[in-house]
């Protein structure tokens, strides 16, 4: 038979190695999430190093000495530095602390070394948000956390297994969520947050850029990023009617165009219909314009209109907002102001004899501004020009050369093209960027805008009209504007020829067989949920929680009667499961109660059994306090722990102990 201490050690050595797997698997799994976003050297050195600590734990490898750790440590923090040019911030914090936790790995021995390690892997799952609050991945980190706790069990309680280590991280997890739950919908929400993020928390998000050039829109025809949502109160206004603005851009040097004029916007329009009423609620695209439905009515507070009525936040959007808004899709623009006219004008030195010549052509045949405008696109429709999600490169002159050479574009090349006709022919014009179109969402009963849907059109002055939309890309691919970039990617695929076919064809061409038509469902099921995701719990502001209060009678509430409220629901939700917790503890066995009436019936003489203390301990303590009852102390005592414990018969000794409990008096003295 082995000694005591050799099974000790033995069966810690086993707990040590079950709680390292579970360690090294929890921290594969936290970093899995980071590692598209990690440099792929730093990649390879982290799976070299948990594959390491595997075998150290596996096939006991010697584990690096201090020097070789340091070494490590000293020429990966080196090498960090040169990748990022700093150790702060998000990225190059959560590529350090990764390295930190791989490094740790490598010098676990004592307790306290792997719980370190479990503080690491805690970190980032924090750190995993700074990237996103997508459901699936905060489901995910949740399941990691479990994970982590379910470690943190193992190290706590040595040779415990993995389904009561699983449970009660499980357990612990359920018990907080009716707090985490209330602290939630009733703390008081703060205008702005406790603490900055880092300066990279937004880098890498896409969208419209302050400049166009040609490529620039088209860049984004493959992001399926969501630009924002916009739930309507009445019925969705048809895809013609679906042009958000953006930006407007009034200056170009021939090749690209940027803003130019930004000064406050003057509204002087007639509105032709009634007002569209909508909710928009933009992603977080680190910059301070919002897309609105052409041509915003309703101003929301917090935000201001620039000139050509771009719609800006006083500081770029980080978060996700919720804004209610209006607009007129038909309407009429008056006064023309004469910096507009200057810059609706401006044309760069460079352009060339044939655009000017195009342009001087149809101003001589026209009889007004309008009959230019319609020459154009009639030139556009009937000329060799053709609409792709691939044009190719221009490179001096991109006007000229894609008015006369490759009449192959996207929208941004139709747009530059148009404006700068109109310019030359005399007529201001301007460029405006934002998207057209989105995908309505059936599950939410709500607009989809996504990235691919960015687009490009003009605006021209025309006396007695104002500001006139013409979108040029219509006049090529009407069918891009009304089933948008994915319908055209879908038609180009099956070969069709843009503005050429009849309706019938165009919709068994964008017919959706049975299995695009089940993933198209899950997909906008999906997107439901994850908006109902950002609107309670991303995007669960002060106006949101004012709704959900009132909702609940409590109309007039402040940020004091928000605590009271608070700590009154976190008393009731404690004292709930101290009730049901009492209600589940188990109730003792017959000869758990006998042996309880002979330590109450010992209490009375002062001798008070510790909650932690043996029945051994405890029963030899007794004898030597009252020896004349030592042999009755022994012989309970001995009882219990044989029907407890041992192999006794139950009925015959259970009946002997709760005599012998009965008949004992303790007897003071010695």
């Amino acid at each position: 038979m082995k000694p005591a201490s050799e099974v000790l050690k033995r069966e810690n050595a086993l707990a040590e190695r079950a709680a390292g797997y579970w360690l090294l698997g929890a921290a594969v799994v936290v970093l899995l999430p980071h590692v598209p976003r990690l440099p792929v050297w730093l990649g390879a050195v982290l799976a070299v190093l948990f594959a390491w600590r595997f075998l150290v734990v596996k096939r006991a490898w010697p584990a690096p000495n201090r020097w070789v750790r340091w070494s490590l440590t000293v020429v990966l923090v080196f090498l960090l530095y040169r990748q990022y040019g700093t150790l702060f911030g998000r990225d190059a914090g959560s590529a350090l602390l990764a390295t930190m936790l791989a490094l740790k790995f490598l010098e676990l021995q004592r307790l306290r070394d792997y719980v370190l390690g479990v503080l690491l892997i805690y970190f980032l799952i924090v750190l995993g948000f700074l990237y996103s609050q997508a459901m699936w991945l905060v489901v995910y980190l949740v399941a990691v956390f479990v994970l982590t706790t379910a470690t943190l069990v193992r190290l706590a309680v040595p040779g415990a297994r993995a389904r009561f280590a699983l449970r009660l991280a499980g357990v612990l997890m359920l018990q907080a969520l009716p707090l985490m739950l209330a602290m939630h919908l009733l703390f008081p929400r703060l205008q702005g947050a406790l603490w900055g993020l880092p300066h990279d928390a937004h880098a890498g998000l896409t969208g419209l850029s302050e400049e166009m050039y040609p490529g620039s829109i088209n860049e984004l025809s493959l992001s399926e990023d969501v630009a924002f949502r916009a739930h309507f109160q009445g019925a969705v206004p048809p895809p013609p009617q679906r042009y958000w603005r953006a930006l407007v851009l009034w200056t170009t040097d021939g090749k690209g165009w940027t803003r130019g004029l930004t000064a406050p916007a003057q509204l002087n329009h007639e509105a032709q219909g009634a007002a569209i009423s909508y909710t928009l609620t933009p992603e977080p695209a680190n910059r301070p314009w919002l897309p609105a439905l052409d041509l915003p009515a309703q101003i929301p507070p917090g935000t201001r209109l620039r000139s050509g009525l771009v719609l800006e936040t006083a500081a770029p959007v980080r978060g996700r907002l919720s804004l209610e808004m209006s607009a007129h899709t038909q309407y009429r623009m008056y006064d023309l102001q004469e910096s507009e006219r200057r810059a609706g004008l401006q044309r760069p030195d460079s352009i060339s004899p044939r655009v000017q010549d195009l342009a001087a052509r149809w101003r001589r045949s026209a009889h007004s501004d309008a009959d230019v405008v319609s020459m154009a696109l009639t030139h556009f429709r009937t000329e060799k020009f053709f609409y792709t999600l691939e044009p190719p490169a221009l490179e001096e002159d991109p006007v000229d050369e894609f008015l006369f050479e490759t009449r192959r574009g996207y929208c941004e090349h139709y747009a530059a093209a148009f404006v700068t006709l109109m310019r030359s022919a005399g007529i201001p014009a301007r460029v405006v960027t934002g998207y057209q179109g989105g995908e309505f969402n059936p599950a939410g009963n709500y607009l989809i805008v996504r990235q691919l849907d960015a687009h490009a059109w003009a605006e021209v002055w025309l006396p007695g009209q104002g500001w006139a939309r013409v979108d040029p890309t219509a006049a090529i691919a009407p069918e891009r504007i009304e089933y948008g970039t994915e319908g055209i990617r879908r038609l180009l695929a099956r070969g069709a020829a843009l503005g050429r076919l009849p309706s019938e064809a165009l919709r068994d061409l964008l017919a959706l067989g049975a299995l695009e038509q089940v993933r198209q469902q899950l997909r906008l099921s999906w997107d439901a949920a994850n908006t109902a995701w950002q609107r309670w719990v991303l995007g669960y502001d002060q106006s949101r929680q004012r709704e959900l209060l009132a909702q609940l009678g409590f109309d007039d509430v402040n940020p004091l009667r928000l605590f009271g409220l608070l700590a009154l629901l976190v008393a009731l939700v404690m004292g709930l499961y101290v009730v049901l917790t009492r209600r589940r503890m188990p109730r003792p066995d017959p000869v758990q109660r006998a042996y309880f009436a002979f330590c109450r019936k010992l209490a009375q003489t002062g001798l008070v059994r510790a909650p932690a203390e043996g029945a051994l301990v405890f029963a030899a303590r007794g004898a030597a306090l009252l020896p004349k009852s030592a042999d009755d102390i022994h012989a309970i005592s001995r009882l219990y722990l044989g029907l407890r414990y041992g192999d006794l018969a139950a009925d015959g000794a259970q009946q002997e102990l709760r005599a012998r409990v009965g008949r004992f008096r303790p007897a003071r003295g010695g």
